[in-house]
């Protein structure tokens, strides 16, 4: 089981450069890729997309990528000589006619467009392709480990969560009965105090105790409870993208256990199956963030 939550960066350096790649992710409902490139890579970018899309299935992943030329490379960003020039007295003029005191400087030209441009119009796919794709996989690795490995403790707390729903449960299930035969006991006290008779009315008393133990039967709910925690942790010892199949069956569970607190007359049972919720919460919380 992994999680949605992660972070991975790798360094690779060939002859034509050096890729940095860096990757974050965070818990989303479905797969949402957010990429960062040199301008110059841009014509690589779906290639990126569709490698990180193959590895990831769930989540919001920002990919970040660095490119350093290098050393000895031809200048990346000439400066366009004939522009700065042009602007220099341009300026010259307008402070001569404003009647201003200040000197124009070099980093003044260098902020305005066009007297750095890139000279590369588009990377050569098959030299700068491969560098790049082995930072993209070697970050992502990083990731899906640090992913897995915070998946692993959630696991860990979810198990603990589900062994207290079975304890729970198997509380419900044992008290249950028991709630039955107070209730008659209940309510043969009181046709007796009514009637002034002892086993008074005794068909109808049978009547009532029988329709009683229909409304609040929870047999049917405590079993459905145990399949389910069966269901969720088989569903945890699975590969691949499980967060949504283990949401779906939490729902599952916070119905029975709704159902088990409204049938219960007992204050007993109605804590039990309030604590049952309130862990079922919990792991709610825990699978937002499940792969």
């Amino acid at each position: 089981m992994n999680s949605m939550t992660g972070f991975g960066r790798a360094e690779v350096t060939t002859k034509n450069g050096k890729f940095t790649t860096e990757v974050a992710s965070v818990n989303n409902r479905f797969l949402e890729i957010s990429l960062r490139l040199p301008r110059s890579f841009f014509s690589l970018e779906p290639s990126v997309r569709q490698l990180v899309s193959s590895k990831l299935k769930r989540g919001k992943v920002h990919l970040f990528v660095n490119y350093e030329m290098p050393e000895g490379a031809p200048e990346k960003y000439p400066v366009n000589q004939a522009a700065a020039r042009s602007y220099y007295q341009q300026l010259k003029k307008l402070n001569k006619e404003l009647k201003l005191v200040d000197d124009i400087k070099l980093s003044d030209l260098l902020a305005l467009p066009e007297i750095c441009s890139s000279d590369q119009t588009g990377a050569d796919q098959d030299k700068f392709w491969p560098p790049l794709k082995r930072s993209v996989e070697k970050a992502v690795t990083s990731l899906i480990g640090m992913r897995k490995e915070e998946g692993q403790a959630m696991a860990r707390d979810m198990a603990e969560r589900l062994t207290i729903i079975s304890r729970l449960n198997k509380e419900i299930m044992a008290k249950a009965p028991q709630a039955v035969l107070q209730y008659r006991q209940r309510l043969t006290d009181r046709i007796e105090e009514l009637l002034a008779r002892p086993a008074a009315d005794q068909v109808r008393l049978e009547e009532e105790i029988a329709v009683y133990s229909e409304k609040t039967d929870i047999a049917e709910e405590c079993t459905r409870m145990i399949s389910h925690v069966e269901q969720f942790r088989a569903t945890m010892k699975q590969k691949g993208s499980i967060g949504k199949t283990i949401n779906f069956i939490l729902q599952e569970m916070n119905r029975e256990a709704n159902t088990i607190a409204s049938k219960a007359s007992e204050i007993s049972i109605t804590k039990a199956s309030i604590n049952v919720k309130d862990e079922v919460e919990r792991l709610r919380e825990l699978v937002q963030n499940v792969e």
